[in-house]
């Protein structure tokens, strides 16, 4: 369960920690962390034989560094529109401009689970295909339930 917290706080948290300098520094440690929730956990859930988790292994993690690098775009994107929207003298140009690339960032997100699961999908009996998308849901709504924590909890800097 603790390392359920971590990938849960990881992929909440990553896309809004400011500054790159300071993502990057923090981002292995936390997409390693999030990699090995993610394979030990779909490896139980699932319950794939070795030879076959040993060819599904490279998809979740390019699956998961891409969603890192999606994610870290859009949440830049977002914070981006928001400044702009903010500003007075921003053109409606360059807000429609964030808006299509806050759109395009979605839509990344949408293809690569769709990517994944194309790509895992042949290997797997449609049982195991199930507890997969099965497993995603779970681990998307043990993220919500962490994003609520820590924005209910009060912050280190108050």
């Amino acid at each position: 369960m603790k390392t359920a917290a971590l990938f849960a706080i990881a992929l909440v948290i990553l896309p809004g920690v400011s500054g790159l300098s300071q993502r990057r520094k923090q981002a292995p440690r936390i997409e390693d962390s999030v990699v090995t929730f993610y394979v030990s956990e779909f490896q139980r859930v699932v319950n794939v034989n070795p030879d076959v988790f040993a060819k599904i292994l490279p998809i979740i993690q390019e699956f998961i560094q891409t969603r890192f690098d999606i994610s870290a775009r859009r949440q830049e994107t977002l914070q981006q529109l928001r400044m702009l929207v903010n500003r007075p003298k921003s053109s409606d140009e360059d807000i429609k401009r964030t808006i299509r690339d806050l759109a395009k960032a979605d839509t990344d997100i949408e293809a690569n689970q769709e990517r994944f699961l194309s790509n895992i999908d042949p290997l797997l009996t449609p049982r195991q295909q199930g507890r997969v998308r099965i497993f995603q849901q779970v681990a998307d709504q043990r993220m919500r339930q962490m994003l609520n924590s820590v924005r209910k909890a009060p912050s280190v800097n108050q």
